[in-house]
């Protein structure tokens, strides 16, 4: 009985020890402030047309903040006759555009970078490409056989009679129209309530987004440089972008061999992580370097082409989302003197509309409820809209 005790009470000290000695770990790569530089963008080649760079820096796993934008630097496309194209800092997120250009599609490129604290950093030389234009966006309703719910798919198809393109990339903007969960026609200024008049609504909202996932196709298995169906986008059903109406901007790229490389090993790294069967994390190597210390690693990859566009819009296909706000009602008397006068104090509430009771109450609910602003976006439509 003493020995089985004493037994009992050596593998408690054992645990009791073993777990004092764990202490958690902390790779050197997690804890380093590495904040390398990233370069988002494309030369743009096509007739009298933009470039827009975009600078930002890496973040560390452990950083809060979720955006790094490199400001003041001084980039430069530069063609391989020595030609200099600036851009300027729009000083908004490190986005830095070109006047249109009118580049020579036959000269190569490279881009030029200086940042504020005087570190260089070049491109390769790239060849430009011309883009083919986009055939069509299609969009279809279809059924998601892993949640029994509908979906709501966006495809893409082009092609190239010159077979000479074979790698694709897209990347879209989207807009979406939403509204507010309740409409009123009223508004108020220095405690007095006024009819809205046009412009004034808060009813109607639009937001615009980017696209997150790197969007890739190939037709290099095929005999014919053709795209067909391949999907960019999928929305599950009574997702609250269509509520309404939804409409997609969609940009393609023609990318060589190397950038398709590039960009594929982005987005395994990216997009495809976590699985069992998924792919394991691999090296990312760009066509930027740093000039000034050439061991400093650059995340990008800088491709000089033309760009297609082509919209979409799609009108709700009968589904509804579910608002997230929760928009109880309260009466309370008009003021005896004059209708129009309001002074409640309340200032999370604002008028719906006033009750045709005796005597005259208004109903009020939450300013959330009302104001379609309070969900993002801007009452201002776009000027594509149809």
């Amino acid at each position: 009985m003493r020995e089985g005790r004493l037994k009992y009470f050596l593998i408690v000290i054992i645990l009791i020890g073993v777990s004092m000695c764990r202490k958690p770990f902390e790779p050197p790569a997690i804890k380093a402030s590495n904040h390398f530089l990233a370069v988002d963008g494309i030369i743009n080649t096509g007739p009298f047309s933009s470039s827009s760079i975009t600078l930002t820096r890496s973040r560390n796993l452990q950083d809060t903040i979720t955006n790094l934008p490199e400001l003041n630097a001084q980039v430069l496309i530069q063609s391989s006759s020595g030609a200099i194209f600036p851009l300027s800092d729009t000083g908004a997120d490190g986005i830095y555009v070109s006047v249109p250009l009118n580049l020579d599609p036959g000269q190569k490129y490279q881009l030029s970078i200086i940042t504020s604290e005087g570190n260089k950093y070049l491109s390769d030389l790239v060849t430009p490409k011309t883009a083919p234009p986009i055939d069509s966006l299609t969009s279809l309703v279809v059924n998601n056989p892993l949640t029994g719910a509908q979906a709501m798919n966006v495809y893409v198809n082009a092609h190239d009679p010159a077979n000479n393109t074979r790698y694709y990339r897209w990347e879209y903007i989207e807009t979406w129209q939403h509204h507010s969960v309740y409409e009123t026609i009223w508004g108020l200024k220095n405690d007095t309530i006024y009819p809205l008049i046009a412009g004034e609504s808060t009813y109607n909202c639009w937001s615009n987004a980017h696209s997150t996932n790197i969007l890739l196709g190939s037709s290099v298995n095929l005999s014919a440089d053709v795209i067909s169906q391949v999907q960019i986008a999928s929305f599950q059903q009574n997702d609250p972008k269509l509520d309404v109406k939804y409409s997609m901007l969609v940009r393609q790229f023609p990318l060589d061999f190397e950038a398709y490389t590039y960009w594929l090993t982005v987005q395994k790294n990216s997009q495809a992580l976590g699985g069992l069967f998924d792919p394991q994390p691999a090296q990312i190597n760009g066509n930027m370097h740093s000039i000034t210390n050439p061991i400093d690693p650059v995340l990008g990859y800088v491709s000089a082409s033309s760009v297609q566009e082509m919209r979409i819009f799609i009108n709700n296909p009968g589904w509804k989302s579910n608002p997230l706000v929760n928009c109880p009602f309260d009466t309370i008397p008009v003021n005896p003197v004059n209708e129009l006068i309001y002074t409640y104090p309340d200032t999370s509430v604002a008028l719906y509309y006033f009750l045709s009771s005796f005597p005259p109450f208004m109903l009020l609910t939450k300013k959330e409820c009302l104001d379609c602003r309070y969900q993002g976006g801007s009452t201002r439509q776009p000027t594509f809209w149809q």
